[in-house]
């Protein structure tokens, strides 16, 4: 019955788009003002002054890969890398499967175990209109949190993650599940403009009219993928007992919850190494190769930087091979060149070499070819690195832990998680002695884009976290040891340490930044937007350290 509900969830995106759901679904506006240049004038045409059509300068190239490795050591040669038998490769521990906890159904407030997602083409409404969601945990919060002890074990049972962690807290005004549901019902209806902090209106200006859409992608699908692949997998379910006596189970899948969460909304978010930038067009532009371009202003750039097609392949492939196939260490994939995000941890990968005159796969020293040799055969000659010699073509098949429906089980294991994959082609740019210094995204290997077109398949951003990721889950000291195996309820001082995590805020404004965020305003009378100072204060509920790593510890050994 898995995957029932893949071929149902393609069925309903599908449709997803008529009236009747329209607030289910984005906005379908190709321009959007908040992220584009939308006014008389703007660019249409590609900026031949950047990446793709000019390549990234050697230096700027060398730069970006020493932040990503942190200053570390790390191996760009091909033929070293073929010496070392680095074609394939999977992380060291396979990362956890998990839900992405979507935003319209309260993230880990969803009370998972009533959604039957094998049917929810029949229930449509309740698993995906978010305005019913809150009005539903509204009318659940003043029935049955007043007499949760009430509640016999087997409703206990069927609790949401955010729910039974409150209730272990011997919390029953649900704190960090109301904050949760708060900050859903705000974005839904407000989006940013609700966390608005201070901005400096001009006269006769405004604020853009916030729309009440809710994308289906939108959860916490940041701190799920980062957390599969560097926190331990929850194996079995933790039980406790409450007060009362009564039992409380934490499934795998709830505690999965709460690390996703605390990942999400950790500051560790604020200092993830990226490597390119959202693409925040649906449809980007693609030239006559399949290559994503870049032809309109972004809000976050003050000139027309590569964004649409700003992933270096030279640079993908050199991070790929140490991170994944030399350290072991998974990293996250926006897996689409598109507006929507799907973050993914990455499992392993395969590459396999080509001619990329030809196209014909083989081993390394047949699939490189000179420069000089490439002639003007090459599609992209006016593109390469100048000082680059030769060019090899590679293939990859990038695999990935798939996201998945949260259900009720009362293990987890590698077995349960589904792997998934995607290919994709490029060429690498090389110098005399085969170190990488340049590359371009391919759709055929040949480099053409086929008789119907295409595009390239590639990923649209990638991150990996610091080396040092450990030092921002660090339990609080001042609190007393808990002792599981004695009591399985939390010592009372977690209570009020556990309100003060629920009640962090992320300040996006001058004192934290070198120059305050910008925000478009509009002419009271219409017009084109202008660019004003702004600032904003989001809510990021987390989980106390202390209750997730106990949890954890007890689902694990």
């Amino acid at each position: 019955m898995k995957y029932h509900s893949y071929f149902y969830l393609c069925l309903l995106l599908s449709v997803i788009s008529l009236s009747s759901f329209a607030q289910m679904n984005e906005d379908e506006d190709e321009c959007d003002p908040e992220t584009q240049d939308c006014s008389e004038g703007s660019v249409t045409e590609p900026n031949k002054t950047i990446y793709p059509y000019k390549p990234f300068d050697t230096k700027l190239f060398k730069s970006k890969l020493n932040s990503l490795h942190e200053g570390e050591p790390y191996l760009s040669n091909v033929y070293e890398m073929e010496k070392r038998e680095l074609n394939q490769a999977n992380t060291k521990v396979q990362p956890w499967g998990g839900s992405y906890w979507p935003l319209y159904q309260g993230m880990i407030g969803n009370t998972y175990q009533d959604k039957d997602y094998n049917t929810f083409i029949f229930t449509m409404v309740r698993n995906f209109d978010w305005k019913k969601n809150v009005r539903d945990y509204k009318k659940r919060a003043n029935q049955i949190h007043p007499k949760i002890y009430d509640l016999s074990e087997k409703d206990l049972a069927k609790l949401a993650p955010s729910e039974k962690y409150d209730l272990l807290l011997g919390d029953t005004s649900f704190d960090l599940t109301n904050r949760i549901w708060a900050y859903a019902e705000k974005w839904g209806n407000e989006k940013k403009w609700g966390f608005l902090s201070a901005i400096e209106i001009p006269d006769d200006h405004r604020i853009p009219d916030a729309n009440k859409l809710m994308a289906l992608w939108e959860g916490i699908c940041h701190g799920w993928a980062i957390a599969a692949g560097h926190s331990p997998r929850p194996e079995k379910t933790v039980e406790v007992t409450l007060p009362n006596g009564k039992k409380m189970p934490f499934y795998p899948n709830d505690i999965k919850a709460l690390v996703s969460l605390m990942w999400a909304n950790s500051t560790v978010q604020s200092n993830v190494i990226f490597e390119g930038n959202r693409c925040n067009k649906k449809n980007p532009d693609k030239d006559k190769f399949g290559r994503y371009i870049d032809v309109e202003l972004d809000r976050d750039d003050s000139t027309l930087l590569p964004r649409c097609a700003d992933v270096h392949p030279g640079i993908f492939h050199i991070s790929m091979v140490n991170i994944l196939g030399i350290e072991g260490r998974s990293f996250v994939v926006d897996k689409t060149a598109e507006a929507a995000i799907a973050n993914q941890p990455v499992a392993g990968y395969e590459l396999n070499y080509f001619n990329p005159r030809t196209g014909k796969n083989g081993p390394l020293a047949s699939s490189v070819i000179s420069r000089e040799d490439y002639g003007t055969k090459d599609p992209f000659k006016i593109s390469r690195n100048p000082e680059s010699t030769h060019i090899v073509g590679v293939e990859v098949k990038l695999k990935y832990v798939d996201w998945e429906f949260p259900k009720k089980k009362d293990s987890n294991s590698v077995q349960d998680d589904k792997i998934s994959d995607f290919s994709f082609n490029y060429d690498l740019e090389l110098n005399a002695q085969g170190e990488i210094i340049g590359g371009q995204w391919r759709v055929k290997r040949k480099g053409g884009s086929g008789f119907f077109g295409g595009k390239t398949h590639q990923p649209d951003f990638f991150w990996v976290v610091p080396r040092d990721w450990k030092n921002y889950f660090k339990p609080l000291a001042t609190l007393p040891k808990w002792d599981f195996n004695k009591n399985s309820l939390p010592p009372s001082e977690f209570g009020p340490a556990a309100r003060g995590a629920h009640s962090f805020i992320y300040e996006e404004s001058k004192r934290f930044f070198s120059e305050s965020p910008k925000c478009p305003v509009f002419p009271v009378t219409g017009g084109t937007p202008i660019k004003v100072d702004c600032e904003f204060k989001y809510p990021r509920p987390q989980p106390l350290i202390n209750v997730v790593e106990t949890l954890l510890n007890q689902s694990v050994n």
